[in-house]
């Protein structure tokens, strides 16, 4: 609830990636790391670490503390309270470290101000786009220029982290789903993580006058953007398992009596594996085309960010269940829709591992609830996994 206070209004959380709000939920992080004896730092990226114990290669543990426009207080933000809770917990019971133990707060998993989504993660396993840092917001900053804005170097490749520095990462998160609720169960074991692509298309036709213009003489960029992403939810549609969303347009100019001349709007595209991404691409990109060529526009696809799928670690999996069973749930494994930092910890070749905490009402809303039993249950699965790994 102290983090949901910062860019929050009544239930609803705004805290975008690489703003005063977010680098507000750094600092109230560090701080809580820092009470309990950690070494806190952050990286160049805008990533806060909290490191307990030693030298050598360390357990890393947390999720990330953005969100999205008006969304809710527990996506990311429980994972990151659940991992400071669990090393409290080992603190407090006098467990020796065998390895050291690192919480992260990651930064800008959401990617909704410059379109990257698990920027954070992505900087520190080295797995950013070609030119990440002079990608821009709608307001024309780049991302190099919002991390000078907030005391970092401009340049987030400068967070890379080597492989041989980490044994092992665990991401607590909420389920953001209904399946864990249907059953009945507290908490799950995630198996794999889905493929996604992110995309900014842009639409350019003619702005002419909307009464003095013929209909056969239009070049509407906004008209036939609406037909490709009709064309996208067909293509995902078509597709078993696979989704495709347009979450974000805008249109220039913006008036009821002009004809629009430019429409930009973000694809995204999931499936649980890579060739349903592709597939479901590939026919977007044909459909795009043939539109274009039939209305006469000018049509153009940025692809931002592609993560491919992610299977988790087989001895995580195994660690995770039996931590779930000291505190007596059977739980399931489940493969995750959503994205995670994980899949970015676990394409870098660090054993990874997810724990899914039972939600309701949705996700990216603020709608979303876990009960304080189920993220109690959570907090302590976690602290029996890093005992085990780290202990």
């Amino acid at each position: 609830m102290a983090l949901a206070r910062i860019g929050g209004r009544g239930p609803s959380v705004t805290r975008l990636g690489l703003t005063r709000e977010e680098e507000a939920a750094r600092e109230l992080v560090g701080g809580w790391l820092a009470a309990r004896g950690a070494r806190v730092w952050t990286d160049a990226a805008g990533n806060v670490y909290g490191r307990f114990g030693g030298d050598g290669p360390a357990v890393l543990v947390g999720s990330h503390i953005d969100s999205v426009p008006q969304g809710g207080r527990f996506d990311g933000a429980l994972g990151v309270c659940c991992a400071v809770e669990a090393v409290e917990t080992l603190l407090e019971a006098g467990v020796a470290l065998r390895h050291p133990i690192e919480v992260v707060g990651w930064t800008d998993e959401e990617g909704v101000r410059f379109g990257i989504g698990l920027f954070g993660s992505a900087a520190a396993f080295g797995r950013l786009p070609p030119k990440a840092a002079e990608r821009r917001d709608a307001s024309g900053v780049s991302i190099a220029e919002a991390l000078r804005a907030l005391g970092r170097s401009g340049d987030p490749t400068e967070a890379r982290r080597s492989k041989d520095e980490l044994v092992a990462y665990l991401e607590p998160h909420i389920e953001q789903g209904p399946r864990l609720a249907d059953r009945g169960v507290a908490l799950g074991v995630v198996s794999s993580i889905v493929g996604i692509a992110h995309g900014r298309v842009t639409v350019r036709g003619r702005q002419d006058h909307a009464g003095t213009t013929a209909m056969g003489d239009r070049r509407d960029a906004l008209a036939g953007a609406a037909q490709m992403m009709a064309a996208l939810e067909a293509a995902a549609g078509h597709r078993r398992d696979a989704v495709g969303t347009v979450g974000e347009i805008s249109v220039r100019p913006v008036a009821k009596n002009v004809v629009p001349g430019e429409c930009v709007f973000s694809i995204d595209v999931r499936a649980p594996d890579d060739r349903g991404v592709d597939v479901v691409l590939r026919q977007f990109k044909q459909a795009m085309r043939l539109i274009s060529d039939v209305r006469g526009l000018r049509t153009s696809l940025d692809l931002l960010a592609q993560v491919p799928a992610a299977p988790l670690d087989d001895g995580l999996r195994g660690v995770l269940r039996r931590a779930c069973a000291a505190v007596g749930i059977d739980a399931p494994e489940l493969p995750s829709g959503a994205g995670h930092d994980a899949q970015n910890a676990a394409h870098a070749g660090i054993p990874t591992g997810m724990l899914f905490i039972r939600s309701h009402g949705g996700s990216h809303s603020p709608r979303e609830y876990a009960a304080p039993e189920d993220y109690a249950l959570g907090a302590t699965a976690l602290a029996i996994a890093l005992r085990e790994l780290a202990g």
